[in-house]
Formats: C-alpha cells, structure tokens, sequence
C-alpha cells in the first residue's frame, strides 16, 4: 500500500515552481541581485497566499454546499 504522503506527489512540485517563477519574474524586473531576491521574495509570498485563498476557498465551498 502506497503511503498517503507519496500518492499525492504532484503537489511536491509546487514550491520548486513557486519559487522558480518568482525567481524569473523578478529578474525580469531588476537587474541587482539584491532587489532580484527582494522581489522575488515578495512575489512569492504573494503568490503563495493567492494560492491558499483559493484552496480554502475550495475546501469551504466543498464542505459546506
């Protein structure tokens, strides 16, 4: 029996690409590696909080209708 851990593998990608696209879009932006890694921090804890709003969303909506 696969552990409930290892069956739901997809969402182990999800951080890497968090981060990655942070990364890129900020370097978009700047060229300083210290405001790189400002923005890019920043841009990922607001992608990151857009995403839980959606899943709880999803897990309210899913729970209660």
């Amino acid at each position: 029996m696969i552990p409930a851990l290892f069956a739901v593998s997809i969402y182990w990608d999800l951080p890497v690409l968090l981060v990655i696209v942070s990364f890129v879009y900020a370097a978009t932006r700047h060229d300083r590696w210290d405001r790189i890694l400002s923005e890019a921090f920043g841009w990922g804890v607001r992608i990151a909080m857009f995403l839980v709003g959606i899943g709880l969303t999803l897990y309210l909506l899913s729970t209660y209708l």
